[in-house]
């Protein structure tokens, strides 16, 4: 079956979490759309906000939407902007840190098997 909505229909979580702030993470599509293989997020990071820094053992792809920030890995800060697309291997620490003056909003795609 196909799924249709409007971004406007779906429901934003803000995360709250001691190493995060100002970031809104909201599941488009999911399990519960139907998805078997991938999952679609948006992330929404206030301006002066951060994700939190972590690895996991799985790959995800971002496309950046809106804004611009900063990519934090242990190896360098890759800047990153509106338009940008990045692969994120598994196993590699990073963050995302909105640097600009709106939100930096960001299309994340994971494996469904987590």
């Amino acid at each position: 079956m196909i799924f249709h909505k409007n971004i406007s229909e779906i429901k934003i979580n803000k995360i709250e979490a001691d190493d995060a702030k100002g970031v809104h993470l909201t599941t488009l599509i999911g399990e519960s759309q139907g998805a078997k293989n991938f999952f679609m997020r948006l992330m929404r990071i206030e301006k002066n906000g951060f994700s939190p820094y972590h690895k996991h053992s799985w790959e995800h792809e971002n496309f950046i939407l809106n804004g611009e920030g900063i990519l934090k890995t242990e190896e360098e800060d890759i800047p990153v902007k509106k338009g940008d697309i990045i692969y994120i291997p598994p196993n590699e620490l990073h963050c995302y840190i909105n640097k600009g003056e709106g939100d930096l909003e960001i299309i994340c795609l994971i494996p469904s098997m987590l």
